[in-house]
């Protein structure tokens, strides 16, 4: 998979998805257990183009690399890669890429009757409430982590 460098900051370094860079992965027919382990079949369904998987808005889509560990409980790993989509409204609880008073986050987002919270996925951070004294805007909605299966190959 190729991502095309687009621009840095001092937290975070954006990536577009090459399109062409993601065809034809073969995707096995049946799922795997990730329990007990069980005989699998020895063929192949279809193709599966990893671009049209990750990516539903391709106009609206980037990808970010995540610096840090405030959202470790959420799966989310330094250098881990994600995929952001702008289309998408927000819904609660969903993880989005924010900009506070110029500063990126990614936090899962809490809306509740009477405020709007920014919620680490790390106990070792606290919640963020959003004020209207803050230049506060969603940047896009998390729909995909990558992140490589084991440490000893990060």
């Amino acid at each position: 998979m190729k991502f095309k460098f687009l621009n840095t900051n001092k937290d975070l370094v954006f990536y577009s998805v090459e399109e062409a860079s993601l065809d034809g992965v073969p995707l096995y027919g049946d799922s795997v257990p990730a329990g007990f382990p069980s005989p699998a079949d020895d063929y192949l369904d279809m193709d599966l183009n990893l671009h049209d998987y990750l990516v539903q808005h391709p106009s609206a889509t980037f990808c970010v690399k995540a610096i840090g560990d405030s959202m470790i409980d959420a799966g989310i790993q330094s250098t881990d890669v994600m995929v952001i989509d702008r289309a998408l409204t927000p819904k609660n609880n969903d993880i989005v890429l924010a900009v506070i008073d110029g500063e990126f986050t990614v936090k899962h987002i809490k809306k509740s009757d009477d405020a709007l919270y920014l919620m680490p996925a790390n106990e070792n951070y606290k919640p963020m409430k959003i004020t209207s004294e803050m230049n506060f805007q969603v940047w896009g909605v998390v729909t995909f982590i990558i992140h490589k299966a084991n440490a000893s190959s990060r």
